[in-house]
């Protein structure tokens, strides 16, 4: 996952891969915070990977972070409700 944000956001080094992985962690917890089973959330699922790179992309998109930061509380909303995800 860190690899494609980087390849999304245009980042051809790695100064910023620790970052971006503790975006990605505090994502996942924070999925797992609002119910989300951690067998989906740490799954190769793909509702749990967009939101991920939508949590991700609205730290580090600032021109699109309102935007990025809407969608994933929509996809929370929606994953909070799945009951396969609890």
């Amino acid at each position: 996952m860190l690899e494609e944000i980087k390849k999304i956001q245009g980042i051809g080094h790695d100064d910023f891969d620790t970052i971006i992985q503790n975006y990605i962690e505090a994502c996942k917890l924070d999925l797992k915070a609002i119910g989300i089973a951690k067998e989906k959330v740490d799954s190769n699922d793909n509702l749990i990977h967009t939101a991920i790179l939508t949590y991700v992309l609205s730290f580090l998109d600032v021109n699109n972070s309102e935007m990025y930061s809407n969608s994933y509380n929509l996809q929370k909303d929606v994953l909070r409700h799945l009951s396969e995800y609890k």
